[in-house]
């Protein structure tokens, strides 16, 4: 961990010495970047204001609401506006404070301090360089934490002085990239030694990182995707599930509708058995196939009821429930059914 970038701009790191003094001094200022995309009907500004000495100054031409919070030492400002209408001013979408030591009393979950730190990682192109990252915390926006990632790529044949540029904002990481001949650690000796940067070492089995973005090619955060919801929510096994039970479904409902001849011969005798049940019907056509079918049945293959059986949801017995109802209304009681004319 490093106390301050501009006192400790020259340290150690896993045996090798690094100057980032004339970076710092080339540059009192800091840095600016901005980057541009087209959002249609609009043109959208990303715009980084970078100072790795302290806090960034306030800008007096700018409204109070539209710059970050006192503290901050890396802002970034999101902004858009209409290509064809040169008179409007550009609208401020968010201001985001990176990295730096805010009062924000109101966020319990805020830890202030920049807690700047140094990391060496092996690199994805240059396989004789390490990447140097110089992480610096202490922003918070809405959704969360957020920190700044300074990678510094060793690059011999770079002209100095030399500024950051913009990488990828992903999972409240900002992430620039550096690349400077000032990157390019030397191997010290056993006996010589500067300001040693505290280092982590990495555990046996390396945890996912955080601030890394998805592989295969994806875009920065900041990329508005396409894509059907169901894409991004919906798994192979959830896509499988949700199908077995529509067919499932699917099945059952063909089942009760068009049941076969022995199911419907077990619930007859079900029913019988219990003749309480046999007040619940269905309807008048559906008994009526069902009885032409059985009897297509018996004549047909013998396959029909035992002796002395008969299907009670079709032939009404009286005798097995008293206070049954018949298929059709008697004629005889208009008083209740209503049927015919006066």
């Amino acid at each position: 961990m490093l106390s301050s970038l501009t006192e400790q701009c020259k340290f150690t790191l896993e045996g090798q010495a690094f100057d980032l003094c004339p970076i710092l001094d080339g540059n009192d200022g800091g840095w600016t970047l901005e980057t541009e995309r087209r959002t249609p009907p609009t043109i959208t500004k990303t715009s980084y204001s970078i100072n790795l000495r302290g806090p960034l100054e306030k800008d007096e031409n700018a409204a109070q609401h539209e710059q970050c919070p006192p503290g901050t030492w890396i802002c970034q400002i999101v902004s858009n506006r209409r290509p064809f209408h040169n008179d409007e001013e550009p609208r401020v979408l968010q201001t985001v404070p990176v990295a730096g030591a805010m009062n924000l009393p109101n966020i319990t979950r805020y830890h202030p301090g920049v807690n700047i730190t140094a990391q060496l990682a092996p690199p994805r192109q240059d396989a004789h360089h390490d990447v140097l990252h110089i992480r610096l915390h202490g922003g918070f926006y809405v959704y969360g934490p957020q920190k700044a990632d300074l990678q510094f790529i060793c690059d011999h044949d770079v002209d100095e002085p030399t500024k950051p540029s913009v990488g990828w904002n992903w999972n409240g990481t900002h992430t620039f990239f550096w690349r400077t001949k000032h990157a390019c650690g030397k191997q010290l000796s056993p006996g010589r030694a500067t300001m040693t940067a505290t280092h982590i070492p990495a555990p046996t089995e390396a945890p996912a990182d955080e601030d890394i973005p998805p592989a295969d090619g994806e875009l920065p955060g900041d990329h508005l995707a396409d894509g059907h919801p169901l894409d991004r929510s919906l798994s192979h096994a959830r896509l499988a599930l949700v199908l077995s039970s529509f067919t499932a479904m699917l099945v059952l409902a063909y089942l009760a509708w068009f049941p076969p001849a022995r199911v419907r011969q077990a619930v007859s005798r079900f029913v019988k058995a219990h003749p309480r049940l046999a007040r619940f019907r269905v309807g008048e056509r559906v008994l009526m196939r069902w009885a032409y079918e059985d009897l297509e049945m018996e004549h047909g293959d013998g396959y029909g009821y035992a002796e002395g059986e008969e299907d009670v949801m079709v032939n009404f017995a009286p005798e097995a429930d008293p206070e049954g109802i018949p298929l059709k209304p008697s004629p005889r009681q208009r008083a209740y059914a209503g049927y015919g004319t006066t």
